[in-house]
């Protein structure tokens, strides 16, 4: 039997599938090369948010683009609102797809293609779910906001626009279509930090490894003179994950790591660190085996910082940039905290137990949290447990970061199935078509509930 909500949102199926496979067809990585004024994020990221911005003018929304950095759609009015904030913009298609990234491929109830699940299909499905209402006259007296921003994966510059410098009013209750079902309660507070030194590595001119903070370094370069020894040792310390080659009359060493996203780091396989180790064990480098002790540790254990809890379990380290050259080595961490400590405590243990290492750092994306009993986050979970029936469900904690940070009573809201892998961020993004038709509903069904609290 369908629920209520099912039956309310299905008919609206063919509708979104048809538009996802617009929106995907939109490249909208962020682009330095096409930024101006009018195209902060780049010309693929404004295209993708005037697609929205058409889709809900068409649907009967009052739209308005706020410098092509945030879309809004209303519907209702009140001084009380539910706000949902969502993202157009998508991380780099990257290499290793079998297909188009920006193509929506269909087999087997699987839809695959860049965004599918991060977070142009969610961001669709709740879409979907909210016009469901409006259309039926379901949604009682108060505004919902749909709010869709274009750098959610990068600078989230579009959500502090449209909330502190604007100042359009804060959310009364709100969510995220985005991250894991059943719901988010608490994210991690995020910081990256620098760190460099001065010294020498004999036979090497430069290593280079990594191309964000908030990912594992899956491959690094080691330019050197070439020396079979540390090649016979290398191979037989790391079979299979080291590569060769000739360069400008240099050596090439590379070393093959397992990427994985910076908030899980102990996932994978930081090639960089493997380069350290071998480079320092072998000649005996003092810094080298120092910066390892120190920096290996996923969950901070060289620098004393590792904490742990039931609620959010583990802080991480994850090493995203590492580059050495002309003698100077320069490197990019990036941090996740639970809360049982602060950024300002974080801060200081690192910089003390960093040294002799220098460090510096940048600002920090601050912890989120809400109670499991708070209306916001038991509101959601049993619109979920309704539609789906599973009983059990629980609230999750999360090392990622989500829009969710960027405004008040804001929570992430699905819609990644435990079990399953969406293979967000890497090649082969992939959705299920049963699970964007549950999500409409699922969303259609907490934006009533959510509405009988205001």
């Amino acid at each position: 039997m369908k629920t209520e909500y099912e039956l309310l949102t299905a008919p609206y199926m063919d509708e979104l599938m048809k538009n996802l496979k617009g929106f995907v067809a939109i490249n909208s990585e962020r682009d330095p090369s096409t930024m101006d004024e009018e195209n902060p994020c780049g010309k693929g990221v404004s295209k993708a948010l005037k697609f929205f911005e058409e889709l809900a003018k068409k649907d009967g929304f009052e739209v308005t683009n706020y410098k092509n950095k945030i879309v809004e759609a209303i519907v209702g009015k009140g001084d009380k609102n539910i706000t949902i904030m969502a993202h157009a913009d998508v991380v780099p298609a990257g290499s290793g797809w079998d297909q188009d990234p920006f193509e929506v491929v269909e087999k087997d109830g699987v839809l695959t293609g860049r965004g599918v699940a991060d977070d142009k299909g969610p961001l669709l499905a709740c879409y979907y779910g909210l016009k469901a209402l409006k259309d039926k006259n379901i949604l009682g007296d108060y505004q919902v906001r749909f709010l869709v921003g274009g750098a959610e994966e990068t600078t989230s510059e579009g959500m502090m626009y449209y909330f502190y410098e604007i100042n359009k009013p804060q959310p009364t209750l709100g969510f995220s279509p985005d991250s894991s079902w059943p719901l988010i309660f608490a994210e991690k507070g995020i910081f990256n930090f620098k760190v460099r030194d001065t010294f020498a590595i004999d036979k090497v001119y430069s290593i280079d490894g990594g191309v964000a903070s908030n990912a594992v370094i899956e491959k690094c370069d080691i330019e050197m003179d070439a020396d079979s020894d540390f090649e016979e040792y290398v191979k037989s310390q790391f079979a299979g994950e080291v590569e060769f080659a000739d360069k400008n009359g240099h050596r090439i060493v590379t070393f093959i790591g397992k990427a994985a996203h910076g908030s899980i780091p102990w996932v994978g396989k930081n090639a960089a660190m493997m380069a350290v180790y071998a480079l320092g064990n072998f000649y005996k480098n003092e810094k080298l085996m120092s910066f390892f002790s120190k920096f290996m540790m996923t969950r901070g254990e060289g620098l004393n910082i590792n904490m742990h809890n039931d609620e959010m379990f583990d802080n991480s380290l994850n090493l995203g940039i590492f580059k050495y050259q002309n003698g100077e080595l320069f490197a990019i961490f990036n941090f996740r905290f639970i809360n049982s400590t602060t950024f300002e405590k974080c801060k200081a243990i690192i910089e003390e137990n960093a040294k002799p290492f220098k460090t510096e750092f940048s600002g920090c994306s601050p912890l989120l949290y809400f109670p499991k009993d708070s209306v916001l986050v038991s509101t959601l979970l049993k619109a979920y447990i309704d539609e789906t029936g599973e009983k059990d469900a629980q609230p999750l904690s999360t090392g990622g970061g989500t829009y969710a940070k960027e405004a008040q009573n804001v929570v992430a809201f699905g819609m990644e199935e435990a079990g399953w892998d969406s293979k967000m961020h890497s090649a082969g993004e992939q959705v299920k078509v049963s699970s964007l038709e549950k999500a409409m509903a699922i969303y259609a069904r907490a934006i009533a509930e959510l509405g009988k609290n205001l």
